[in-house]
């Protein structure tokens, strides 16, 4: 690959599509404070060891147990950008794409050969007016989309004739649609997995749910995002730090402009036990993220984070957009008795029609005696993931700012990730 096509990947002007906030100067300046925060704070090996399943805690019992978390940082590896291969030679057509390229947040790799393109045959590829003729079988089983300018449209058409399922982009009047489809390549890039947890109704306790949730996968040595995405949050801080964090929220995004850089997203997010938060830091709600906002974020996330874990609210206001990247899709329900259970699993699958499937569902409360979960999933549609005991420590933790504490039990923790990974495998009854 010689110099005038070496200079696709690096276009002059692709460094300044990043993010551009007024607060992250000030922000990067209180680094040396957050990096103290990401030490590993040890348990006492008694403590870390108590197992007390079903047993009350001793009246005396400390009221937090610092949990212990990996010491990493998200921003400290390479994030992972969605590519594009380019098949071409003409150096004018390859820099008019490398714009396209640039602000779809996509790498666009340029190969001159139709050999090398081949190594990337499970890949989208871009075959320039110059190319076309040189796809053959090598390539033919590949996603492929035919480009040139308007004095080779001809040319273009008649390779796709030849092409089965091969696109075809005239510039400069496709660009906009080339635009949004190599868009679409870089929002499902990366190799995060994403749980979204949302609730059927009031008190189910989603935000509690969603938090213990990241602080395990944390746990578990993952890097970890807990995303708010509930427009009526008061916000996840007061559950899980007593004071202010240090670090940027949904309220200084509102003045964003540009794509959201991966790495500077991982820069500037406060952690809490390890855990990168992005949620209300001062003014809950002031501020609600756009579904395209929210798109942007999660597409940056899934880049250099493993594992995001989406706090969505009520079920019934989660974005078609976001719940069809979620690889796991929680609803809790508070079921209080069986009777109002079984009413509302019924108005559940009434109100979710064939996308209750896409759903397991967890409830919460103290259940009945005999209270059949797998029929009450049954009746909405879903398959079960189980059950999730209120207890007094989470009440306790929550209330005091320090709820990721009580995954010192490890008892807890192999309840919460087992939920997390969906539907029980064996049916159930509440005690």
């Amino acid at each position: 690959m010689n110099d005038e096509m070496r200079f696709v990947a690096r276009l002059p002007g692709a460094g300044q599509r990043t993010l551009q906030l007024p607060a992250l100067r000030a922000a990067q300046a209180r680094q040396n404070e957050r990096e103290r925060e990401r030490e590993p704070e040890r348990v006492p090996a008694r403590e870390a060891e108590q197992e007390l399943d079903g047993t009350p805690e001793p009246a005396d019992a400390p009221r937090t147990h610092p949990v212990e978390v990996p010491g990493m940082r998200a921003g400290s590896r390479p994030a992972e950008l969605a590519r594009c291969i380019l098949l071409s030679r003409d150096v004018e057509l390859a820099q008019a794409l490398a714009s396209v390229a640039v602000g779809a947040g996509v790498q666009l790799l340029p190969c001159r050969e139709v050999e090398q393109a081949a190594a990337y045959r499970d890949e989208v590829i871009l075959v320039g007016q110059d190319a076309v003729g040189e796809i053959g079988s090598r390539l033919a089983a590949s996603t492929l989309i035919l480009v040139g300018t308007e004095e080779h449209q001809d040319v273009l058409w008649r390779a796709a004739a030849t092409s089965p399922g091969a696109r075809v982009a005239v510039l400069p009047a496709a660009a906009a649609w080339l635009g949004e489809y190599l868009g679409e390549l870089g929002l499902h890039s990366g190799r995060a997995r994403i749980t979204l947890v949302a609730g059927a109704g009031g008190g189910a306790g989603t935000s509690t749910f969603a938090s213990l949730l990241a602080a395990t996968a944390t746990l578990e040595g993952s890097r970890t995002l807990l995303l708010d995405a509930d427009p009526h949050s008061a916000g996840l801080w007061p559950i899980l730090k007593p004071r202010e964090p240090d670090g940027l929220g949904w309220e200084d995004l509102e003045s964003s402009r540009g794509q959201l850089s991966p790495g500077q997203l991982a820069e500037i997010l406060p952690l809490a036990q390890g855990t990168a938060v992005l949620s209300w830091v001062r003014n809950p709600g002031s501020f609600v993220p756009s579904e395209a906002l929210l798109a942007e974020v999660l597409a940056a996330s899934r880049r250099i984070y493993d594992h995001i874990v989406i706090d969505a609210g009520h079920v019934t206001g989660v974005p078609a957009s976001v719940a069809g990247l979620a690889n796991t899709r929680l609803l809790l329900l508070a079921a209080r008795s069986s009777n109002a259970a079984a009413g509302t699993g019924r108005r559940l699958a009434d109100r979710l029609g064939e996308r209750a499937g896409d759903w397991n569902l967890v409830l919460t409360g103290k259940l009945a005696s005999g209270t059949d979960t797998r029929a009450l999933a049954q009746r909405a549609g879903m398959g079960l993931g189980g059950y999730f005991a209120p207890s007094r420590a989470i009440a306790r933790g929550a209330a005091d700012g320090s709820l990721m504490n009580v995954l010192v039990r490890r008892s807890l923790r192999r309840t919460v990730a087992m939920l997390g990974r969906g539907p029980a495998p064996e049916a159930g009854q509440a005690a």
